[in-house]
């Protein structure tokens, strides 16, 4: 039986960039991403990526407005994720708090540049979609490698 992830990102923009964070778990390479993460039981998207946005960066959810939906097998991981991409507004000064410690950097980086940072297909192509304004709702990877 795979694991059911349910995970909540946040696009939050500047002007041509894009806020990314990147994380490094133990013993694992550091890998830049959106901000957000898993919703842990009980919370709804808001308060998850409320959540993590305040780890992650610092950083407090003003506006929220759903962007679309993936849905991942990862077979590596044995794991079924659910992740709703929300594009948002943001206050407040980039100082992360994160718990897990596994924050090692917070970044603005130029929407033309996201395929230097964001390395894997599954969620770049999609990112992309919305961002150029040809986004579907709803991606489907049966087979994403993480």
């Amino acid at each position: 039986m795979r694991t059911l992830y349910r995970i909540v990102v946040g696009i939050v923009r500047q002007q041509n960039q894009l806020l990314l964070v990147q994380n490094q778990a133990e013993g694992a390479e550091a890998v830049w991403s959106l901000p957000g993460g898993v919703i842990e039981d009980g919370e709804t998207l808001k308060e998850a990526l409320e959540r993590e946005m305040k780890e992650e960066t610092g950083l407090s959810v003003e506006t929220f407005e759903l962007a679309y939906v993936t849905e991942n097998f990862i077979e590596q991981f044995n794991a079924h994720s659910l992740v709703t991409y929300v594009e948002c507004t943001v206050r407040g000064e980039l100082l992360p708090d994160d718990p897990d410690r596994e924050v090692v950097a917070n970044q603005w980086v130029p929407i033309e540049q996201l395929g230097e940072y964001i390395l894997n297909r599954n969620v770049l192509e999609p990112l992309k979609d919305y961002l150029s304004g040809t986004s579907k709702s709803y991606y489907l990877y049966e087979q994403m490698v993480w």
